[in-house]
C-alpha cells in the first residue's frame, strides 16, 4: 500500500506542477522539490529492515562490525548524494549538481580507503 501511496502523491504534484509552471514557475519548483523530499523521508525509514538484515548476516559470517557500519554509511551517503544532484539538476544547477556529484565521490573514495587496504592486507598476507 506503501506504492500506491508515493505513486499518488508523485502524480498529484506532477499535475499540480504542470498547472501551476505556466504562471508561477517558481512556486512548481518549489512544490516538486517539496514532494521529493516528502517521498524522501517516507522511505527512509523503512531502511531499518535491511540494515538490521545485514548486520545480523554479518555477524553470523564473522565479519568485523566496522566493514558493515562503514559499508552502510557509504551507501547511505551514495544515495544521500544522488538525492541532491537529482534536486539541483530538477532546479536548473546542473553546475552546482556536477560538483556535488565530483564531491560525493571523492568522499566515498576516501571513506573507503580503510577497507581498501585491509584488503590488500589480506592479499599480501596470503603471498608469500
Amino acid at each position: 500500500m506503501e506504492v500506491m501511496k508515493l505513486i499518488g502523491i508523485s502524480l498529484f504534484s506532477t499535475v499540480l506542477c504542470m498547472i501551476i509552471k505556466k504562471d508561477r514557475p517558481e512556486i512548481a519548483m518549489f512544490i516538486g522539490i517539496l514532494t521529493g523530499i516528502m517521498i524522501f523521508l517516507s522511505v527512509i525509514f523503512k531502511l531499518n529492515f535491511i540494515i538490521d538484515g545485514i548486520e545480523n548476516l554479518a555477524n553470523r559470517a564473522n565479519i568485523p562490525s566496522m566493514y558493515i557500519t562503514l559499508i552502510i554509511k557509504l551507501i547511505g551517503i551514495a544515495y544521500l548524494m544522488e538525492f541532491a544532484i537529482q534536486l539541483c539538476k530538477d532546479s536548473g544547477e546542473n553546475s552546482i549538481a556536477s560538483k556535488l556529484e565530483f564531491g560525493g565521490k571523492i568522499i566515498v573514495m576516501t571513506m573507503s580507503f580503510p577497507i581498501l587496504l585491509s584488503i590488500i592486507e589480506m592479499v599480501l598476507d596470503i603471498i608469500p
